[in-house]
């Protein structure tokens, strides 16, 4: 866990960082959040995080201009102070305090909390593992889009992961997937690879839009568009990204197994692309 964090222009110790009960993120989820990842000491991807950042703050018209320039330089210390190889940089950015109201006041000042904390990646080496997930009912508020911290819908269906011995749980709205509960999902069928169009029904994940990239420049086929559950489970290969999970292969679905529980090609080199891509 991160010692040093960043809260309001302050670098304090993590004990001592606190925000007021009336804070609105702390009482309705007012607030935005990234998660960046850093590799090897390495900050990754951070432009599109910010890309991401104006657009969750500005679709719920936050009093807060982001300062790209200034975060970077808040996150390289921390990763400093911290001595962070591998790990994450989390960063929220609270709508600010009032008393407590449904309806939000006009420019409030913004909470601002930046902290690291480590992580073990799934990389494509000798230990990269596939995992299990499990389906559930995607009952999340109509905005995905945005990236705020009301994540309970998601907290219920990880739980749910969890208590069945699942990596992740693959969120399904009538007979179509949607996302997951913390990363998109893709899939590979007749060695063409179809995930979710980024519209409102999914949150446009950066090693999403980084990973589309790198499919486009390798050559091979890739289609946005919206698949079945029945599709999910008939698939030659399932995979999911995001800062967290990277490109990390899913090899049980319920109770299906895909492509007999063994990591498919296209997926492996994909994983590995992208980790030459940001190493």
């Amino acid at each position: 866990m991160s010692k040093i964090v960043y809260l309001n222009n302050k670098y304090i110790q993590f004990k001592d960082a606190k925000i007021p009960i009336e804070d609105r993120g702390f009482q309705f989820s007012d607030s935005v959040y990234e998660v960046v990842k850093i590799i090897d000491k390495k900050m990754l991807d951070f432009d599109f995080h910010m890309r991401r950042l104006k657009y969750s703050t500005s679709e719920l018209n936050f009093n807060f201009k982001v300062n790209s320039k200034l975060l970077k330089k808040i996150f390289q210390k921390l990763i400093i102070s911290n001595k962070l190889s591998n790990g994450i940089i989390y960063l929220q950015i609270t709508r600010g305090v009032q008393s407590r109201d449904h309806a939000y006041k006009k420019n409030l000042k913004p909470n601002i909390i930046v902290y690291t904390a480590k992580k073990k990646f799934n990389l494509p080496n000798k230990d990269f593992r596939g995992f299990k997930a499990i389906t559930y009912p995607d009952i999340r508020w109509g905005r995905p889009d945005i990236k705020t911290t009301s994540l309970l819908a998601n907290i219920i269906a990880a739980t749910e992961a969890s208590k069945k011995g699942a990596y992740e749980t693959i969120l399904v709205k009538g007979k179509k997937i949607t996302e997951a509960a913390h990363s998109n999902v893709w899939i590979v069928k007749d060695n063409k690879i179809i995930t979710h169009p980024a519209n409102k029904e999914i949150l446009k994940g950066v090693t999403r839009t980084v990973l589309i990239n790198i499919i486009h420049f390798i050559g091979l086929k890739l289609i946005e568009k919206e698949f079945s559950l029945k599709e999910l489970y008939n698939s030659d290969e399932v995979f999911i990204t995001s800062s967290g999970s990277l490109v990390t292969p899913i090899t049980q679905i319920d109770s299906i197994k895909i492509n007999n529980k063994k990591i498919g090609k296209i997926t492996k080199a994909l994983a590995l692309s992208f980790y030459k891509s940001i190493t």
